[in-house]
């Protein structure tokens, strides 16, 4: 069985061309689906391909950096909420960090660290 891969946050709209980008969205039916692009490189063109199940995607985007040279692979979210840490361990700039706590070494899923600081953000707005 493969490991999972460990991989990079990346804002909406960053571009990131030295890298191959999984993006995670909500598909209108509820579903999650993905999309895997790169942009042009030396001799490399630039590509992009949709996924209807996230893990292919990301074996996809490994392939794909290496076999055209790519640094690394980068996720984009939608929403915070929608990584599933089965997929791999996914690293959030310093930036993007809340001042809360690591909690990298906790057993909280992905939902409840969303929770997690959407009611941290609520009490901050009370």
């Amino acid at each position: 069985m493969d490991m999972p891969g460990q991989y990079r946050l990346v804002p909406v709209g960053q571009r990131s061309p030295d890298a191959v980008t999984v993006g995670i969205e909500l598909a209108g039916d509820g579903r999650l689906k993905a999309a895997v692009w790169w942009e042009a490189k030396g001799d490399v063109d630039a590509d992009e391909a949709e996924y209807d199940d996230v893990k292919a995607a990301l074996v996809a985007a490994e392939a794909a950096r290496a076999l055209h040279g790519f640094d690394e692979v980068v996720v984009v979210l939608s929403r915070p909420d929608l990584w599933d840490n089965s997929w791999g361990a996914l690293r959030v700039p310093d930036v993007a960090r809340e001042p809360i706590g690591d909690i990298r070494h906790t057993d909280l899923t992905s939902r409840e660290t969303y929770e997690l600081a959407a009611g941290l953000e609520e009490e901050r707005d009370a």
